[in-house]
């Protein structure tokens, strides 16, 4: 029984306690304070660009849907800005009157598009004129800007940067 008895004694001796010093842990801090400065603003350009992709596909999805709509129809159908913004929004107001529209798009955010007053399709899904549309997210000393581009054909390409 001496035996088992100097085992606990020595195994309650070997044993320490473990956790953090307050240097360790102040260094601890001081690195994730400097690797959150760096990807801080590498996270902004991010979001930015993914807000303007975002943005430029939605606008591109109403482009071939009034054309699509056009050509099922076989009648002329526009694409319009809400409150004559494009940034605010757009709509394809159906060529049926009395019946719901066909597309209401709603944009939030510091988003600005410049673009046409309207965009009209024929029944062939030709546009009556070509446009572009410039898109601007973020603010703007460091947003992002894209230009989408619609061709007679009724064909929408876009690019980064500004539209030339």
């Amino acid at each position: 029984m001496v035996i088992s008895r100097k085992k606990t004694l020595s195994g309650a001796r070997a044993t320490k306690n473990k956790g953090f010093t307050l240097v360790e842990l102040m260094v601890g801090l001081v690195l994730m304070s400097i690797l959150t400065g760096i990807g801080v603003p590498m996270f902004r350009s991010f979001i930015l660009d993914q807000r303007l992709r975002a943005t430029s596909t939605d606008l591109r999805i109403a482009l071939v849907t009034a054309r699509s709509e056009s050509v099922k129809r076989n009648r002329t159908v526009e694409l319009q800005p809400s409150d004559a913004d494009w940034g605010t929004g757009w709509t394809i107001p159906n060529p049926t009157a009395g019946a719901p529209d066909i597309l209401n798009q709603k944009q939030m955010g510091d988003i600005a598009i410049s673009g046409p007053a309207e965009v009209e399709f024929t029944p062939m899904g030709r546009a009556l004129a070509a446009a572009d549309f410039q898109i601007a997210v973020g603010p703007e000393t460091s947003g992002a800007t894209a230009c989408l581009q619609l061709q007679l054909d009724g064909r929408a390409t876009s690019m980064k940067g500004a539209c030339p």
